[in-house]
């Protein structure tokens, strides 16, 4: 039997809020752990929290709900989910995947093999890098002719174009060197996750998730990384759940 990863008192704590939420008061206080973090898989519109009042000695129920359904942006029919049901179904995925030491394996050569990739991809940088100083060249001849009393419009308009293009590049080569800022080794990404999956749920959620994409019948959840850019919008994906 291989030891847990996550701490029996986080799984407690992450249970509790759960519940608690269930008996959810009419309160601005209910605790939505996946606000901010879901897109609808049909319209790409953001997932955001709804509140229905109980009636009488009942408790008020809470769901996600696209908003482009939510506020008739579109015509999109994603129905709702209810609040406890979806944040269970994605809390347990996390925990009971995390200690699962197969699948935790294989999630981990993946993230390793993501990396490679990008570490392919420092011809990229390369590249860039050569058009930098081909135009810094060309630029400094131009500068050159017009010392020497070489002006005209043309010569202005290609200045032009070549510093837009600087400013481009500039711009460009910094994404690629965030790509490749660090290099990871695999106790270091396994580090990574239980460290993480000692905060607070809230926190755990935060840390983990990068994005949720939501249909009526699946779950994809993407998680940050340690090899996530900044450029990568939606992370990496971690698993796809049919319900």
């Amino acid at each position: 039997m291989y030891p847990q990863i996550i701490p029996e008192e986080l799984y407690e704590k992450v249970r509790a809020i759960s519940e608690k939420n269930k008996r959810g008061k009419r309160s601005i206080k209910t605790v939505y752990l996946l606000r901010d973090k879901m897109i609808c898989g049909y319209c790409g519109m953001p997932v955001v929290a709804e509140s229905n009042t109980g009636k009488k000695r009942e408790p008020d129920r809470f769901y996600y709900k696209c908003k482009g359904r939510k506020r008739k942006l579109n015509d999109c029919r994603k129905a709702s989910v209810r609040k406890e049901k979806l944040e269970q179904i994605v809390l347990d995925t996390i925990m009971n995947r995390l200690t699962d030491k197969g699948f935790m394996d294989k999630f981990v050569q993946d993230v390793l093999a993501e990396q490679e990739k990008r570490s392919r991809e420092r011809s990229s940088l390369q590249t860039l890098l050569k058009e930098q100083r081909q135009n810094e060249t060309t630029l400094n001849n131009i500068l050159s002719a017009i010392e020497k009393g070489v002006v005209n419009n043309t010569t202005q308009k290609r200045m032009k174009e070549l510093e837009e293009r600087q400013e481009e590049l500039e711009r460009l080569i910094l994404i690629e060197r965030s790509k490749q800022s660090a290099y990871y080794s695999e106790s270091q990404i396994r580090e990574y996750y239980e460290q993480v999956l000692q905060a607070e749920p809230q926190t755990l959620i935060n840390f983990l998730i990068k994005q949720i994409i939501l249909y009526d019948d699946k779950i994809e959840i993407y998680f940050n990384t340690p090899t996530t850019g900044p450029d990568n919008v939606r992370g990496f994906l971690f698993c796809r759940l049919f319900l």
